[in-house]
């Protein structure tokens, strides 16, 4: 799916080429136009930023839903990217802001133009005088829809249901991961970091919910930190499994990673929580909190949720949420230096974070989170550290902690 990840800037003819070799048909994040169609064009754009973004390919034709082959392409010439910037700005309200990437081949005779779409969080955008609001739909013969009263009323209200539904998928993973503590065992307080990521306004099934433990949890692992999979795989004998309301979650203790919840659904919600304190190197020695353990962990979470998100389809806006708990008086330790790039408990650590949690919430595009993904790690780590009361967390010493030990 190169056109969907792929920096729009360097989205080449061939490209599109190969991916429509690869015949994908249109769907409710796909659309094919043969041409540059003045009425259709800002339709569709205005559909998917009011649902769930996608991207439009013009210079193809389409039969039965699927790409014509060969690609024609249309006639290469300057003002292409104006006409479309003048069909977004003059018949669009308000606005929306696409990327877009104009593809000539070698002569420079012929031309593919990839628009992305992303999803918006300014709707409704409304089209013909600001008179409609259409919605992106799966059935091929009528991709666009007038959206419905109650669909507009949701978009206007800022989609106060997504909103309601999203903070239900929060709650109830806190729960369960206490129940699934008590079933292991376990008091709940030991575990005292949790990571979350979901779509900004959850409103439709991205996944099959029984995909999610199988193909779509194998899909998402990556390897890093010393770590071969994360998420861990199922076939665990320490791991308590319950599939729940749209998805899965599980507890279990690992030698590596520690004891850990995760929980993955069908609307995009992925949750991990997880132990990242440690004990002091002394004698009598108290708890920790490394601000390299948060690194680490933390980086293995994104990049399979990039994964995750890559495998179901999905790549508009996420919001992403970082909670420490039970740190009030908990010492910190900072990201080694450069004359010492190793953890060492007994190194000088700060006297602890006056607040007993820390909770940050970000909101960013799928593509920029990959785009800029050491960018946004290393921000939340820095913000962390200085909410735990840090007033010194080095981008650089953190770059190279990251370059010794990420592929360790």
């Amino acid at each position: 799916m190169l056109l969907y990840t792929k920096k729009i800037e360097e989205i080449t003819y061939q490209d599109v080429i190969d991916f429509c070799e690869e015949k994908h048909r249109e769907s409710i994040h796909l659309d094919y136009k043969r041409e540059i169609n003045n009425a259709s064009l800002p339709k569709t754009m205005a559909a998917m930023a009011n649902t769930w973004g996608g991207v439009i390919i013009i210079g193809v034709e389409d039969k039965d839903s699927t790409p014509e082959l060969p690609v024609q392409g249309i006639a290469y010439k300057k003002g292409l990217r104006e006409r479309i910037n003048n069909i977004v700005l003059g018949r669009i309200t308000p606005p929306i802001f696409p990327e877009v990437q104009i593809c000539s081949d070698e002569k420079e005779e012929n031309a593919l133009i990839v628009i992305r779409v992303p999803q918006s969080d300014t709707t409704p955008h409304a089209i013909k005088d600001n008179t409609k609001v259409y919605i992106r739909t799966d059935t091929s013969n009528e991709p666009e829809e007038l959206a419905n009263v109650d669909r507009i009323l949701w978009l206007t209200e800022k989609r106060k249901k997504s909103t309601e539904l999203k903070e239900s998928f929060y709650q109830s993973a806190k729960e369960r991961s206490v129940v699934l503590c008590k079933r292991f065992k376990q008091d709940p307080r030991c575990i005292d970091t949790s990571f979350s990521i979901v779509p900004l306004y959850p409103f439709d099934i991205l996944a099959d919910y029984q995909e999610l433990p199988n193909n779509i949890l194998t899909k998402m692992q990556v390897s890093r930190w010393g770590v071969v999979q994360f998420p861990l795989p199922r076939n665990n004998s320490d791991c308590i499994f319950s599939p729940v309301q749209h998805g899965f979650c599980r507890l279990f203790q690992h030698s590596i990673l520690g004891l850990l919840y995760d929980e993955l659904n069908q609307y995009g919600f992925y949750y991990h929580k997880t132990k990242i304190r440690s004990k002091k190197d002394t004698e009598g020695g108290h708890d920790v909190f490394h601000l390299g353990h948060l690194l680490s962990r933390l980086d293995l979470f994104l990049a399979s949720a990039i994964e995750f998100y890559a495998e179901i389809g999905y790549w508009g806006f996420l919001e992403l949420k970082v909670s420490l708990d039970n740190i009030e008086n908990v010492p910190f330790g900072n990201i080694p230096n450069e004359t010492n790039l190793s953890l060492k408990t007994e190194e000088p650590f700060n006297n602890g974070s006056v607040d007993d949690s820390i909770n940050l919430t970000e909101t960013i595009m799928y593509q920029n989170l990959k785009k800029n993904y050491t960018e946004s790690l290393f921000d939340i780590v820095k913000r962390v550290g200085w909410a735990a009361g840090l007033e010194n967390v080095n981008t650089n010493d953190m770059q190279r902690y990251y370059d010794a030990y990420k592929n360790h």
